[in-house]
């Protein structure tokens, strides 16, 4: 099943792309400590067991969602940071 046919998987997505960048916000660094871990736990994984391939696509999935939040949130940083983005706080 895909995210686009499922309303509950895309929405769990977003929600949790919105928890990573809020997570973000308030403890600077949280992303690459994520992105980290995650690279950390497949690095170990056995490289014989059953359903290897599947955990990757899971790991890999992971890394790729911390990616694109960790990448969004430089980028907003960075306009930020020069004045063009007008934030409501």
């Amino acid at each position: 099943m895909t995210q686009s046919q499922d309303p509950r998987l895309g929405a769990c997505v977003y929600l949790l792309h919105l928890l990573l960048q809020r997570a973000e916000q308030q403890k600077p660094g949280s992303l690459d400590e994520l992105l980290r871990g995650v690279q950390a736990d497949r690095a170990g994984l056995s490289p014989n067991f059953a359903g290897q391939d599947e955990t990757l696509r899971v790991f890999d999935e992971a890394l790729r969602m911390l990616g694109l939040a960790n990448d969004q949130m430089k980028v907003v940083g960075h306009a930020a940071a020069n004045g063009s983005l007008a934030c409501d706080e």
